[in-house]
């Protein structure tokens, strides 16, 4: 598996990352892993000596200073890391089966290409396509920008024998934009990632027990709309007492948002991400939990958490386009709520009238009726099996 976002990071790519990791490692595969120490979403290297059972891990990065820009930050990550893959899979390239390359980064699989070995059968995926995700700001550099990447992509996916997609958007935008074989590309939704859930207490004094909790948790950059984000839950909490809402992230937005917002209302409150051990007391502890995504990025990304969520009976106000698949299994998921057009006035309407639908069900009740989607939909076994090949 090639992905410099691995164990023991929390979020995201890193958790995904992990949790199929250790699939593949109870499916009976020997499981090596070519990443960075922990960087994300601060992007700080921090050393770690931690193991995932069964996993083979080759860590590096650990000197490297990442820039505040934030396409600078990319193109750090882009080199170092394919020089990184090039120089490890070189020593073992006879002794690998299977390869699993996740998307971004993109460059190193590229330049990795006239290093494979013959026999060995690759299999893509792809978590966002960076290309996509340029647009969602209009500028002739963004344009550029989004060229030259869709340009990097093409090649990268390309040496694949397969593509994982995240979505049905993001397979047909790969087919018709980028031109890849229709033949190449499967979808598999993002799996659950979260084993049984058991609380701890250690969340019970910043979640008084007098307020509704609508929470955000996760990482926060351009397709999470963080400022837009900031303002609703501003909003929402003006037009209700009985609100309290929570951000849970880190990193550089996360910084400038919490230093320019924090203080300023004892309902908006700021906080570092939680450890794993107390993610099911935060899911117990949420009311209601936000998935933002910017407009137009719907066929780029598709939000990892969302799985996790409706697993674990929280509701689910998502911000999207209402044509994106991101709406559509939200809504069929029958708990939670799509905003249907892009005026905050909309949103905080919404959203309060969602709080009363909330109060209807608990999260057990909530968990028994979206059981039969979550099987249908978000299970890693029907991943594993395309990446052995069954």
């Amino acid at each position: 598996m090639i992905s410099p976002f691995f164990y023991p990071e929390e979020i995201s790519t890193g958790k995904y990352n992990s949790a199929l990791a250790s699939a593949l490692v109870d499916a009976d595969c020997h499981v090596t892993v070519i990443c960075s120490h922990p960087l994300y979403p601060d992007w700080k290297v921090s050393e770690t000596k931690e193991k995932l059972e069964g996993v083979e891990i080759i860590r590096g990065g650990l000197g490297v200073k990442y820039p505040r820009s934030a396409v600078l930050r990319r193109l750090v990550l882009e080199f170092w890391y394919m020089m990184f893959v090039v120089k490890n899979m070189r020593k073992m390239k006879n002794n690998i089966d299977i390869i699993v390359p996740i998307f971004p980064p993109t460059l190193y699989m590229i330049l990795l290409k006239y290093f494979l070995p013959e026999k060995r059968f690759c299999v893509g995926i792809v978590h966002d396509l960076l290309g996509v995700m340029a647009k969602s700001q209009k500028s002739k550099l963004r344009d550029l920008i989004s060229r030259l990447i869709t340009k990097a992509e093409i090649s990268a996916f390309n040496v694949c024998d397969q593509i994982v997609c995240l979505s049905e958007s993001m397979k047909s935008t790969i087919h018709t934009q980028l031109k890849i074989p229709n033949e190449k590309l499967v979808v598999k939704y993002p799996f659950v990632s979260i084993g049984e859930l058991k609380g701890n207490g250690n969340l019970h004094s910043i979640f008084p027990e007098q307020y509704i909790h609508i929470v955000y948790s996760g990482a926060l950059g351009e397709k999470q709309i963080p400022n837009t984000l900031v303002n609703f839950f501003q909003r929402v909490c003006e037009n209700d007492q009985r609100v309290m809402c929570h951000i849970f992230s880190r990193g550089p937005v996360f910084d400038q948002l919490s230093k320019r917002n924090g203080g300023l209302s004892d309902q908006l409150v700021f906080h570092d991400l939680v450890n794993e051990s107390d993610l099911a007391e935060l899911y117990e502890r949420s009311a209601i939990q936000v998935i933002p995504q910017a407009q137009g990025t719907g066929a780029g990304a598709f939000p990892s958490k969302l799985p996790n969520l409706l697993a674990a009976g929280v509701p689910v106000f998502a911000i999207c386009d209402i044509e994106s698949e991101l709406g559509k299994l939200v809504d069929i998921s029958g708990v939670s709520y799509v905003v249907k057009d892009w005026s905050l006035d909309s949103w905080t309407d919404g959203m309060k009238n969602f709080i009363l639908e909330t109060q209807k069900e608990t999260h057990r009740e909530r968990q028994e009726k979206t059981k039969n989607i979550i099987a249908e939909l978000f299970s890693v076994k029907p991943l594993v099996n395309t990446i052995l090949n069954k």
